[in-house]
């Protein structure tokens, strides 16, 4: 039987996060609140290694994504707008960030439709949600993240 590496077994796992029973059945009070079991069921299904490189990338490659949602409309380049708000969807259902995945789905579903007035506002939309929850995301992330050793005053 082949293991595959841990980063791939959390993925897998990512994967089915937001599909398990659990996340389907926890009570809609708000995405602090899920991401706090999420971040407690994958710990301990794939580790605090795993999970601080995953959280890691979550939050560098969301903040890119924010900016670029702008830069995207105002380039007028609908496709990849919408692109840009599925992948936004798909990384916060795996930390149970449902009303984020859902405010980046408002603006998918908008660009399909060709619904571009008000697409300012719903990309704003999701821009203020993620700024609200980006604390809270680093805060969990420096919590899990290997602490430097200390160092001493006399090494160089």
């Amino acid at each position: 039987m082949r293991t595959r590496p841990p980063l791939v077994r959390g993925i897998l796992c990512l994967t089915r996060m937001d599909q398990s029973l659990g996340m389907m059945n926890m009570q809609p009070n708000g995405d602090t609140a899920r991401f706090q079991q999420a971040v407690e069921n994958l710990s301990r299904d794939i580790g605090p290694d795993e999970l601080s490189e995953i959280l890691d990338t979550y939050l560098t490659d969301t903040r890119s994504r924010m900016e670029l949602l702008s830069q995207l409309l105002d380039a007028g380049d609908l496709p990849s707008l919408a692109r840009c708000a599925h992948s936004i969807q798909g990384g916060s259902s795996i930390f149970g960030l449902l009303d984020l995945k859902q405010a980046a789905l408002e603006v998918e579903l908008a660009v399909r439709r060709a619904e571009t007035h008000g697409l300012k506002a719903l990309i704003g939309g999701v821009q203020a949600r993620f700024r609200v929850l980006e604390p809270m995301l680093r805060d969990v992330l420096s919590g899990i993240l290997p602490k430097a050793p200390e160092r001493g005053g006399l090494e160089p």
